[in-house]
């Protein structure tokens, strides 16, 4: 009774994800499909084009799932939902299907069996950029944005239009969804409020140090700032439960945030902070294990 009752409540935290999730499909949709098509920057199948990332996502995360027979509350199709939300703009669908494909097949195969708890999500968003940074593809404006004839304004860039992760543009969504899973007790609220109150502290203190408070505005609500601390960082499968390694985790990733972004950019510094507080995870883990068994030994 107590199992049936803990995977439902679960289950209604994965529901609120994927609710979350499809708005910011729509919304990604009307930003970089709908307007840009209005006003004459894309054809009439770019609305369809872009869709399929999402209903790709899906359908190969779901096709792992019947294979290999997986029934756990986070299985392929959410990993191939998600992962469709924050490639950028320039990913061509069949890249984006082959590293997707390559991802779950590392996750079926490997990761999952040697239960790693590696972040492969946050692995494969720096891979493909590493990999259209290479040929020259690397970009996450569309071209009605790349135009310049638009100037948005700072209300503007916090619904959304702004240069993001494909459906991951919008703040004011981010911080909405944010609300929506806070009350559910399966969700490790503490990761986004230490991680982000950490990472607002850099801020403030650097904005100072470089006498430039717009900088502070113009980063504050940073969407892939905010979707790395709200939805990604306290999935399940990839971070910590005990309280302690919690405020670690998410110390370290709000405090290396900034200076990833400052080496980087604000697209991927993040993505650069959070695979090391997983790898830095994994290695509490496995240091853990050997302990317990030094010690039945």
């Amino acid at each position: 009774m107590m199992n049936r009752m803990h995977k439902n409540i679960r289950f209604s935290l994965l529901q609120k994800l994927y609710l979350a999730f499809f708005l910011f499909i729509a919304f990604g949709w009307y930003k970089n499909a709908l307007v840009p098509y209005l006003n004459g920057y894309y054809s009439f199948s770019h609305l369809f084009y872009i869709l399929l990332y999402p209903l790709s996502g899906l359908a190969i995360g779901a096709l792992f799932d019947t294979l290999f027979k997986n029934k756990m509350p986070y299985d392929n199709k959410f990993y191939g939902l998600l992962f469709s939300l924050i490639v950028p703009i320039s990913t061509n669908i069949f890249l984006f299907l082959l590293i997707l494909t390559l991802l779950l097949f590392l996750n079926t195969l490997w990761i999952s069996k040697k239960d790693l708890d590696l972040h492969f999500i946050v692995l494969g968003k720096l891979l493909l950029v590493a990999f259209l940074w290479g040929i020259g593809k690397y970009y996450y404006a569309n071209l009605l944005e790349e135009s310049h004839l638009f100037v948005y304004s700072y209300l503007d860039h916090l619904f959304g239009h702004i240069e993001s992760g494909l459906f991951t543009s919008s703040a004011i969504l981010i911080l909405g969804s944010f609300l929506l899973l806070v009350f559910d007790p399966y969700y490790k609220k503490e990761i986004p409020f230490y991680g982000y109150g950490v990472y607002l502290l850099t801020l403030v203190l650097f904005s100072i140090y470089k006498g430039n408070m717009n900088f502070l505005l113009a980063h504050m609500f940073s969407p892939d700032v905010l979707f790395l601390l709200v939805i990604l960082a306290p999935l399940s499968n990839f971070s910590p439960y005990s309280k302690k390694r919690i405020a670690i985790y998410s110390i370290f990733v709000g405090f290396l945030i900034l200076p990833f972004s400052l080496l980087t950019n604000f697209y991927e510094g993040a993505y650069f902070s959070l695979i090391l507080a997983n790898l830095l995870l994994i290695c509490l883990n496995s240091l853990q294990i050997k302990q317990i068994l030094r010690q039945i030994h």
